[in-house]
């Protein structure tokens, strides 16, 4: 590279022969910390750091071939991240910004405020600043997005709602990605770019009012890199987390609790979602979604519950290729299917296999439609695994569909396609953010036994260990109605 600075107003950049990815080194150096280039790691997962050679471009890699056109490949187009230059070169800056993302912190099980950022933070002021009194913060800590919220312990009312982008997507989308990036010893870095945006966020908050107690929850993993817990046995069998109960701790000098979970795969975002729905308390059977990066389920009632995941990737969140939320991208392949554009199989009619299909701004392309497909074959699997093993395909009362996902999504398009299946759509309830809701709860009436209870009932199934996963997962590849016997 010369010595010329790098500026992010600048289109094109000379870079000269190196070893190795030298387009990623350069992109490290810029602007990554708010994940604005990328956010696989350099994985060539995302498809997002995209340059265009204006001549001499390097044999496509795997990934070019996975996200760009035959025709883009030929007008040189590449992935910077896994280019590898093989003499000096002129290289246009091509990067896809991220759209903006909708943050749901509303729930049907208390008061909120949907959000919508761009890239960074998102605040809403509710009240004028007032005194300290009794005063808490509830948090919700995903993958993808952060939510915190001031409020009032006696009455539930929320008085300040902030939520912003988890800054870790810069070293990946999913939690395999962010265990990577900690093993490779930057699980430090991980830590304090969380904590530093929490710190940010209670700061805001004491606008308003300074919280007396924190509550926290989210999944095992993002619990382990913010209380700096070893990693590295959630990311290889047999999945068993450092520490899974309540952790205690500080933030900013207040009083911080981080929910407990039930095992690698169950975090407190589950337990805290269950929770908040008052699905232990009930005798009724009710099944439990929360359709994000991570796919998690449970199935049962106060005597019981059995509780699953699976990885979905970005497809339920919005495919880094097609750059579609994933709630639209249910409509789309719904439309699709019913005007022959694809059949059952996901397989698209030509012209749209060799040049996608294109709707309001939008290209569709195969690998999109495979990205959904695979994320809710695993989904009906585990779910139809689940009511098998309870015995409860014609039993449950209620179905709670948590998350941004969830709260947006089209119930009769979602089983047109098989997603949900049939006999359940008219069961459904959109619950919203259910985590940061069961942190609110907690931090009112902190119910440790019911908190508790909810762990002794619960039984997690690892998918991966059940024989009849794979003819489940096959089977439900196929977008049509589940109607089970």
């Amino acid at each position: 590279m010369t010595g010329r600075k790098i500026s992010l107003c600048d289109k094109v950049y000379h870079f000269r022969k190196e070893k190795g990815s030298l387009f990623h080194q350069i992109l490290a150096a810029r602007d990554t910390v708010n994940g604005k280039f990328g956010s696989c790691g350099g994985r060539g997962a995302c498809g997002k750091c995209r340059v265009r050679f204006l001549k001499d471009a390097p044999l496509p890699s795997f990934a070019d071939r996975k996200f760009l056109t035959p025709q883009e490949l030929r007008e040189g187009y590449r992935l910077a991240c896994t280019a590898r230059p093989t003499m000096d070169c002129d290289v246009e800056i091509c990067f896809i910004q991220e759209k903006k993302a909708e943050i749901v912190t509303i729930s049907e099980a208390g008061k909120g405020t949907p959000e919508t950022i761009e890239k960074g933070r998102g605040k809403l002021p509710q009240s004028e600043p007032r005194a300290p009194g009794h005063l808490f913060c509830s948090v919700d800590i995903g993958t993808t997005t952060v939510a915190m919220q001031l409020v009032e312990k006696e009455t539930g009312r929320i008085l300040y709602t902030c939520a912003f982008q988890n800054p870790q997507r810069v070293y990946g989308v999913d939690v395999l990605a962010r265990i990577t990036a900690a093993q490779e010893g930057k699980g430090s870095l991980l830590r304090e770019l969380l904590l530093r945006e929490l710190e940010k966020g209670l700061k805001e908050l004491e606008t308003v009012g300074r919280p007396e107690q924190v509550v926290l929850a989210g999944n095992t993993t993002m619990g382990h890199l913010l209380l700096g817990y070893p990693v590295e046995s959630l990311g290889k069998a047999p999945f068993t987390p450092y520490h899974i109960g309540s952790s205690a701790f500080r933030l900013l000098d207040i009083p911080a609790l981080f929910l407990p979970g039930v095992s690698a795969f169950i975090g407190a975002d589950i337990v805290a979602g269950i929770y908040a729905c008052g699905m232990a308390e009930r005798e009724e059977l009710s099944l439990f979604i929360d359709l994000g990066t991570n796919g998690e389920m449970a199935v049962g009632n106060r005597d019981g519950l059995l509780c699953t995941a699976t990885a979905a990737g970005s497809a339920f969140e919005g495919d880094v290729s097609s750059q579609v939320i994933g709630t639209d991208m249910v409509s789309l392949v719904d439309e699709m299917l019913k005007n022959g554009i694809m059949d059952e199989t996901g397989l698209m009619d030509e012209p749209w296999f060799t040049e996608g299909y294109g709707t309001k701004g939008i290209r569709i392309r195969q690998q999109d439609i495979r990205s959904l497909q695979m994320a809710k074959a695993a989904v009906c699997a585990g779910a139809g695994i689940l009511l098998e093993r309870m015995g409860a395909w014609n039993k449950i009362d209620r179905v709670y569909l948590a998350g941004g996902f969830g709260y947006y999504l089209d119930v009769d398009k979602a089983a047109d396609i098989g997603l949900i299946p049939d006999v359940l759509r008219g069961r459904c309830r959109a619950m919203g953010n259910t985590s940061l809701a069961g942190a609110r709860r907690y931090g009112m009436r902190e119910e440790k036994e019911k908190l508790e209870r909810i762990i002794q009932i619960s039984q997690s199934l690892n998918l991966a260990r059940q024989p009849e996963f794979e003819a489940c997962y096959i089977d439900a590849m196929a977008f049509r109605r589940i109607c089970p016997q």
